[in-house]
């Protein structure tokens, strides 16, 4: 690993569960995994951690790569945003079941002005608010399966995987993702 940076030699060398590769996914990682779990976790209860959600992120990911789970994944620029996208799901679900406990009313916060977070890396709030967004967006839909299908393409799984998971065509998969971004791209959808 160069620099500290994420090569293809040391994503085999993750896929082939080497140690010493998922020593430097956690120490690379580990932290600013948990800042954007702490940032969606905001005012929920202290027994949520965000080093919790970091830590089940990284390895969901470790083993993810060892499946063979994350076919697309080549570099830094595909794992960040896959790690971000998982550690986001998981601060959700733990938000979800603490809400359902404590009947917690909704927090939202909507994204500032995007000119402000443009950089090299986005800053863990700017990740918070996109993932916070791409849930929203799933959640739009009152089919199930287009649901699962959002979710599994955002998680880097192939049309044939989630055709697979669906127990349906490739072109099923593909036809429902062409509607998904349809929806998406629609205005009505964006201002909610």
């Amino acid at each position: 690993m160069q620099d500290g940076s994420p090569s293809p030699t040391w994503l085999d060398a993750l896929r082939s569960g080497d140690e010493a590769a998922a020593e430097a996914l956690w120490s690379r990682y580990f932290e600013r995994l948990a800042a954007v779990a702490r940032v969606r976790l905001q005012r929920v209860s202290p027994e949520v951690s965000g080093d919790d959600i970091a830590l089940s992120a990284l390895k969901s990911v470790m083993l993810g790569c060892e499946q063979g789970r994350f076919p697309k994944l080549t570099d830094e620029d595909s794992l960040w945003p896959l790690l971000v996208t998982i550690t986001a799901r998981k601060a959700v679900d733990a938000r979800r079941r603490h809400r359902a406990t404590k009947r917690d009313a909704a927090l939202t916060e909507r994204p500032a002005d995007l000119s402000a977070m443009i950089g090299q890396e986005p800053t863990v709030e700017f990740s918070a608010q996109v993932a916070d967004e791409l849930e929203r967006l799933v959640t739009l839909f009152d089919d199930p399966s287009l649901r699962v299908i959002a979710q599994r393409k955002l998680e880097g799984y192939s049309h044939q995987e989630i055709a697979e998971e669906l127990g349906c065509a490739k072109r099923t998969v593909i036809r429902k993702l062409e509607r998904i971004r349809r929806e998406w791209s629609d205005p009505e959808v964006n201002k909610a």
